[in-house]
């Protein structure tokens, strides 16, 4: 394997093109983020309904 370093490139990225990637990936992880914490609690949610449904009821005996 190649270290980083070596396949790293050599020319230069323009200032503004850096902030909009830097934009874009903040904005790519601002949404993951809010798509993590819905889909986290919706899960837990059916989680939480599924273990009530497969749990058998106790037994008076």
């Amino acid at each position: 394997m190649e270290n980083f370093k070596q396949i790293e490139p050599t020319e230069f990225c323009p200032p503004n093109i850096q902030v909009e990637l830097v934009s874009e990936i903040d904005t790519i992880r601002n949404s993951l983020q809010v798509v993590e914490l819905y889909i986290g609690d919706f899960l837990n949610v059916i989680s939480s309904l599924y273990s009530l449904t497969v749990t058998p009821p106790p037994s008076n005996e």
